[in-house]
């Protein structure tokens, strides 16, 4: 299995072989390979290069498109100064070394501190109607990260803001249920710029936040999630990839959750969005699901989740060795959970531990149903005698089922159950019919 540093590498090399000029002195990256760089998918390339150390190539070109407004694409014309694209567009210029003052820099910070809510402390993703935005408030917190010990005014605009996240999950809040919602706030709140501001309120909303999401991603809730809003007349739709967002965001709060069974699993299912076939034109690049695009926002997205788990690692060991220990579901140790029966949503999932005291439970009341059974032949119906015989076995034999398949996770379920069931049709139903003859 590659190791992190290597998908890594990839990711980067993708993403700097499609970084496109836009015709007028600017450069960057569009949401796939084939559409024109804007200033906001630049603007998280950019911050997702700075997660990992690498360089941001061409950076004056990309400096340049990052301080446009609009973009034009063909006849029509983007714009890009929603509160959300104000965001990341301030973030990506402080990343590249813009001061405080920068012309740009102080266009940005003021056009988010007008349109911040004043009612909640959050944002709206666009424009000054409609409902405040989890993911517009996370971004803007994201971006004035950098700039808020610059003025008594932007602190506390972060405090409200700071504020307005914790609450949401405190409070259950519904615009704070997705898991891309819990992924965005755990990601803010756990800044070392924010992480004191709310005191043991904002603690606890992480504490929530994590097992929040790792319980989403042991059930495998919905990887992609939906997010309407307005910009301006027109209707839009962000699509928001919550198993990128959640497995970044869950070891950047609690690294050793990096060896939880369902974030290994969930681990394990991210690096399966990468395209590693040697000759694919868009190798290194992830994909926003199995069937879904290779994207630059979905490989800037998993560039940001491998950095914060190579940093939960920790290099205490070998990280290859590691790694493949996280990663690996088949042949995990008996003692993690495993789905014993269940579909996507709906699983029954223990351990060896667990898988043990079931059969003992299985096997003592399946003991006692056969013996009774046999014990009391003279009092019930031959039939009805044996019928109880088969009932008991097969409790011990389900029994004896489970407790196999958790104490060997590296063998498939059906391989175990195969003997397990050919075992008790080939000694316990012919004894029964013997019986009943």
């Amino acid at each position: 299995m590659s190791g992190l540093d290597q998908r890594i590498d990839l990711a980067v090399h993708w993403l700097t072989q499609n970084q496109k000029s836009d015709g007028l002195g600017g450069s960057g990256w569009g949401w796939v390979d084939d559409v024109p760089p804007n200033p906001q998918n630049t603007a998280e390339v950019v911050c997702a290069l700075a997660s990992v150390e690498q360089p941001i190539p061409r950076a004056d070109e990309v400096s340049v498109l990052l301080r446009r407004r609009t973009v034009q694409h063909g006849a029509d014309s983007w714009e890009f100064d929603a509160p959300i694209d104000i965001a990341w567009r301030l973030r990506a210029l402080l990343v590249m070394g813009a001061a405080p003052d920068d012309t740009d820099v102080a266009w940005c910070v003021t056009q988010l501190r007008d349109t911040q809510d004043t009612e909640s402390g959050g944002w709206r993703m666009s424009g000054r109607v409609g409902p405040v935005s989890i993911t517009a408030t996370a971004a803007a917190m994201q971006a004035l990260a950098g700039v808020a010990t610059t003025s008594d005014e932007i602190a506390d605009s972060v405090l409200r803001g700071v504020s307005f996240l914790a609450v949401s999950v405190l409070n259950d809040d519904v615009r704070a249920q997705p898991m891309y919602a819990m992924a965005s706030i755990s990601s803010v709140l756990i800044r070392p710029e924010f992480v004191s501001v709310g005191g043991k309120r904002t603690r606890r909303a992480l504490e929530q936040a994590v097992d929040r999401m790792l319980t989403g991603l042991g059930r495998d809730d919905d990887r992609v999630e939906e997010e309407a809003f307005r910009r301006g007349e027109m209707a839009d739709t962000w699509r928001h990839l919550s198993l990128h967002l959640a497995v970044g965001a869950v070891v950047s709060v609690e690294p050793s959750a990096v060896f939880d069974p369902a974030m290994r699993r969930s681990l394990t299912e991210l690096l399966g969005l990468q395209e590693m076939t040697p000759m694919h034109t868009r190798r290194g690049g992830f994909r926003t699901s199995p069937e879904g695009f290779v994207t630059s926002y979905a490989t800037t997205l998993a560039i940001e989740a491998m950095a914060r788990v190579r940093q939960a690692l920790g290099g205490a060991v070998n990280p290859g060795r590691v790694f493949e220990i996280v990663c690996r579901t088949d042949g995990a140790h008996h003692s993690d959970a495993r789905s014993v029966v269940g579909g996507r949503h709906r699983r029954i999932v223990l351990n060896s531990h667990a898988g043990a005291a079931f059969f003992g439970v299985c096997a003592a009341a399946g003991l006692s149903i056969a013996l009774l059974a046999v014990g009391m032949d003279d009092s019930l119906p031959k039939a009805g005698s044996r019928v109880l015989v088969v009932w008991g076995t097969f409790l011990i034999a389900l029994g004896a089922l489970v407790a196999l398949i958790t104490r060997f996770p590296s063998v498939s379920r059906t391989r175990v159950a195969a003997p397990v069931f050919a075992g008790f049709t080939a000694v316990v139903l012919p004894v029964v019919t013997f019986l009943l003859s």
